[in-house]
Formats: C-alpha cells, sequence, structure tokens
C-alpha cells in the first residue's frame, strides 16, 4: 500500500490564481487529480493533501473525497516542507506518491502503471520519463522518508534522486503530461488547446 500526496500549499504566483482552484476544460485541477487517484483507490491507503489553511473550498473538496487535509503554516519554505508535514502526521514506513497538484492532466493509466512497477520491488523508486526527462508524480519507497528530513529544504525531494540514482526504477511513457507543469495562464491556454484538439477527433 502507498499513501498519495498531492502538493498544494504554493502562492501560484505565475498562474495569478491558486493552481488547485483553476478550471480545465470543466474541471478544476484538484478535482482532476483526486478522479485520477480514486480510480487507483485500491492500492492507496491514505490521500493526503498539503495545503494553506486559509484554503476552505480545496479543504471541503478533500474531505467529501475520503481525503485528509493537513495545513502547511509556512507555505514560502517550498514544497519539501509540505512532504515532511505530510510524512510527520503519516507513516514513516509506508511509501509516497507524491504528486504537485500542477501536473492534473497525467493520465489515470499512467498512475496505475506507476504503481504496478513499483509494487514489482517496492524498495525502488519509481519515477515516469519520456526517456531523456523526468516526470510527476513519483513513488517513493518508506525508507525515503527518513531522507526528506535530512536534506536542505532549498534542494527538495529531487535530491533524493540524486543520492540514489541507482535505486530508481524509470517508467517509460508517452504520457506527455507527466512533463508538464501548468503554472502559467500560457501553459494553461495549451493544454486547453490539446483538450479540444483531441476531444474533437
Amino acid at each position: 500500500m502507498l499513501d498519495a500526496l498531492v502538493l498544494l500549499a504554493g502562492f501560484s504566483t505565475r498562474m495569478g490564481q491558486l493552481k488547485q482552484h483553476t478550471m480545465l476544460a470543466d474541471s478544476t485541477f484538484l478535482e482532476l487529480v483526486i478522479r485520477k487517484l480514486s480510480s487507483n483507490r485500491k492500492h492507496l491507503r491514505h490521500l493526503l493533501f498539503v495545503g494553506q489553511s486559509e484554503d476552505a473550498e480545496s479543504q471541503k473538496l478533500v474531505k467529501d473525497n475520503g481525503g485528509i487535509w493537513l495545513v502547511n503554516p509556512n507555505p514560502e519554505l517550498g514544497p519539501l516542507s509540505s512532504i515532511r508535514i505530510a510524512i510527520e502526521q503519516s507513516s514513516g514506513d509506508t511509501g509516497k506518491l507524491i504528486w504537485p497538484v500542477d501536473h492534473p492532466m497525467i493520465s489515470t493509466t499512467t498512475v496505475n502503471k506507476l504503481i504496478a512497477l513499483w509494487q514489482e520491488n517496492t524498495d525502488m523508486i519509481v519515477v515516469p520519463s519520456s526517456g531523456s526527462r523526468r516526470g510527476h508524480p513519483t513513488i517513493f519507497p518508506g525508507w525515503c522518508c527518513s531522507e526528506f528530513s535530512r536534506i536542505e529544504l532549498n534542494e527538495g525531494a529531487k535530491k533524493i534522486l540524486q543520492l540514489y540514482p541507482d535505486r530508481i526504477k524509470y517508467l517509460l511513457t508517452d504520457d506527455i503530461w507527466v512533463m508538464k507543469n501548468l503554472n502559467t495562464p500560457q501553459l494553461l491556454a495549451e493544454a486547453n488547446d490539446w483538450l479540444r484538439t483531441n476531444q474533437a477527433r
């Protein structure tokens, strides 16, 4: 079993609004991520969401869908501070599927394949990749939980990938959205254009 950890405590300054409330077609980023996690619910022990205390709308959506809402009192410290909060509030020996909310277009199939690959060897870090670039979400095994408390906040989760390259298993995928974080209005417009084009086919 895994814990899913969704990161949504950022200020979204480049987007101009909180990304979790941003609409993509007819759903918000957060609704899309929750929907895809729910499709893989049988593999997930807890759904953990780390956000800001004032975000009552997201908090209600999370709780209505069986998730656990956690508050990051210092979101300016970056994503690793949210990861540490989630680990402190959950079992440290459970793997974590870490999903930034600005990657809402990742397919349910990709998430399923990531989990299946991790289940083949639960001591390995599992990362989606295009072959030349790493993407999201990433599965970190239970042994990584203590590592998150040792690395510097400004280094982020990628530091663990740098420290343990021999303990990474890559899922090669043609899902372009594992590489695309939608953090500006321009990137959001491109994603909406892609949806309109592909849904029309």
